[in-house]
C-alpha cells in the first residue's frame, strides 16, 4: 500500500492518530525531545552529533507493511540506529511500526540535491541485525552497502588535558550477493576476491577506468558494471 501525503496533511493524520491511541498510521509522539536525545541537537555531556545531518532534512519513509510517507522532515540517529520525524519544528516523533527503508536529501555544491537511501531487513551479519540500516550505494542483483554507526567513547581530544565523552563514527562496507552479505575492504584485492566469477572483465575495467578505491562513487560504478556483465 502506498500512501503519499504532504506535510500539512500529515499533521492532520497525526492529530487523528492521538484519538486512536496510537493504533494507526505508524507514528507515535515522543513524551519529550530529551527522551529522544535531540534536545539541543546533541546528547547531554557528549561532544559531537549522533545524527547523520545536524538539522532536520527532507525525506520519505517506507514501513515494513509497504506504507510510504513523503514530505517529512527526518533525522537519523546513528547511535540508536533510529529514524525520527517532525511535523512541527523541533517536535520529535517516532514511528510506531518498523521501517524498511528511508531516504534523506543532501545538498551538494550548494545547488545539487541528491537522495541517500538507507535500508533494513537484511540478513543478520557482522554484529548487525535484521533491523540495522545500511546505506545503499549501488542497486542491482549485487548491491554495495555502507554501514555507519556511532558510539560514545571517552577520549582525550587534541589540546585537552582530560578525556571527554565524544561521538565516534565507524564505517563498514558490504556486498549483498546471492542473498548473503560479505564484508569488503576498499581495495582492489578485496573486490576481486568477492567478485571472482568475473575477475578477468573486472581487471580490464580497473585498467581502463583507473578506479579510485577510496572513492565511493567509483566503487558504486564498479558494482554497477559487474551487474551489467
Amino acid at each position: 500500500m502506498r500512501n503519499k501525503i504532504a506535510l500539512s496533511a500529515f499533521a492532520l493524520v497525526v492529530s487523528s492518530f492521538f484519538g486512536a491511541e496510537g493504533r494507526a498510521q505508524g507514528v507515535q509522539l515522543s513524551a519529550s525531545t530529551q527522551e529522544l536525545g535531540v534536545f539541543g541537537k546533541v546528547y547531554n555531556g557528549v561532544k559531537g552529533s549522533p545524527f547523520l545531518y545536524e538539522d532536520w532534512t527532507s525525506g520519505k519513509v517506507k514501513l515494513t507493511d509497504g506504507t510510504v510517507y513523503e514530505g517529512l522532515k527526518l533525522m537519523y540517529d546513528q547511535v540508536k540506529d533510529e529514524v525520527i520525524f517532525s511535523v512541527e519544528e523541533n517536535n520529535a516523533q517516532r514511528f510506531m511500526h518498523p521501517i524498511r527503508e528511508f531516504t534523506m536529501e543532501q545538498t551538494v555544491n550548494t545547488n545539487l540535491v541528491v537522495e541517500r537511501t538507507y535500508r533494513s531487513g537484511l540478513p543478520a551479519f557482522d554484529g548487525n541485525t535484521g533491523n540495522s540500516f545500511y546505506e545503499v550505494l549501488s542497486e542491482g542483483n549485487t548491491q554495495l552497502l555502507k554501514r555507519t554507526f556511532k558510539t560514545i567513547v571517552e577520549e582525550r581530544a587534541p589540546n585537552e588535558r582530560v578525556p571527554s565523552k565524544q561521538m565516534k563514527a565507524t564505517e563498514r562496507y558490504y556486498l549483498l550477493k546471492d542473498g548473503e552479505l560479505q564484508k569488503i575492504r576498499k581495495d582492489k584485492k578485496s573486490f576481486l576476491a568477492a567478485l571472482s566469477d568475473k575477475s578477468s572483465q573486472l581487471d580490464q575495467y580497473f585498467k581502463s577506468k583507473r578506479v579510485n578505491f577510496k572513492n565511493e562513487e567509483d566503487l558504486a560504478a564498479l558494482v554497477a558494471y559487474y551487474n551489467s556483465l
